[in-house]
C-alpha cells in the first residue's frame, strides 16, 4: 500500500474534518471551529450602508467628533474610540482631525452629539472655522456588551462640510454570538494581531471588547468607497 507523505496526510484529514463539519451544519462546523482555532465557514459583510457615490474629491480634511455613547455613558470606551480613530486614519481616505471632549465643551457646550439627534445649526460652520474642515463625521453606540459574547453595535455618519449632506452612512449591530461575526473577527485577527500576539488563539479577539472593536472599526470603515485616483 502507497503512503502518503505526512505533509498531505495532514492536509487531507483537516480538509476531510473541515467537509464534514461542514456537511454536519452551522453548530457542528462552529464547534469545529473552536477546537481547532480555524474560521472555515461564512464570515459576516457589512450591509446597512449608504454611499450613492464615491467620496468627492474636496473632501481632503474631515473632523471626528467624539463617539457618543448613549445609553452606555458610564462605560468607559476610550481606548475602543481610539480603535475606531486608528482603523479610520489607516485607510487614508482624508486628513483625520480628532475634536476632543473639551474642545467640543468648548466649542458646543456638549462633549459629543449622536448621529440622530438635531445638530447645533452652526456646528458644521463653526468646526470649519476653527479646523477648516471638507466635513465631519459622528459615531454612536447602540449596543454594547463587555461579557462574552462580547458585541457592539456602530452608527456613523459622514457628513459633507459645505452642504451638511449625508456623503455616507453605516449602522450595525456585530453580536459574536452569531458564527458568522464569530468567523469575520477570528479572520481579522489572524490576519492584523498575530504578530502582536502571537501565542495566543484567534478566540481572544472574542474575550476582549477592546480587540473586537478594532474588527468592528475596519469591517465599518472598509465599506467607503474612496474618491477616485487622479490618473497620470
Amino acid at each position: 500500500m502507497k503512503r502518503l507523505p505526512l505533509a498531505s496526510a495532514i492536509s487531507r484529514a483537516g480538509l476531510a474534518m473541515a467537509m464534514l463539519a461542514i456537511l454536519g451544519g452551522c453548530k457542528t462546523l462552529n464547534t469545529y471551529n473552536s477546537r481547532h482555532d480555524t474560521t472555515f465557514g461564512a464570515k459576516r459583510q457589512v450591509q446597512n450602508v449608504y454611499q450613492t457615490a464615491p467620496l468627492p474629491e474636496h473632501l481632503r480634511r474631515v473632523a471626528l467628533l467624539p463617539m457618543h455613547r448613549g445609553h452606555y455613558n458610564h462605560v468607559d470606551m476610550e481606548l475602543i474610540q481610539e480603535s475606531f480613530v486608528q482603523e479610520l486614519a489607516k485607510r487614508n481616505l482624508f486628513e483625520l482631525v480628532f475634536v476632543d471632549d473639551e474642545s467640543m465643551l468648548t466649542l458646543f457646550g456638549s462633549p459629543s452629539f449622536s448621529s440622530v439627534e438635531v445638530l447645533p445649526t452652526k456646528l458644521i460652520s463653526r468646526l470649519h472655522s476653527v479646523y477648516g474642515i471638507d466635513g465631519v463625521m459622528l459615531i454612536d453606540v447602540s449596543y454594547f456588551n463587555a461579557y462574552q459574547p462580547v458585541g457592539l453595535g456602530i452608527r456613523v455618519k459622514l457628513l459633507d462640510g459645505h452642504t451638511g449632506e449625508i456623503i455616507w452612512a453605516a449602522d450595525e449591530v456585530f453580536d459574536s454570538a452569531e458564527p458568522a461575526v464569530s468567523n469575520a473577527a477570528r479572520k481579522y485577527f489572524q490576519r492584523k494581531s498575530v504578530n502582536q500576539f502571537p501565542l495566543q488563539k484567534t478566540q481572544t479577539v472574542l474575550h476582549s471588547p477592546l480587540r473586537f472593536s478594532k474588527y468592528v472599526a475596519e469591517a465599518i470603515f472598509s465599506t467607503v468607497q474612496p474618491a477616485p485616483v487622479d490618473k497620470i
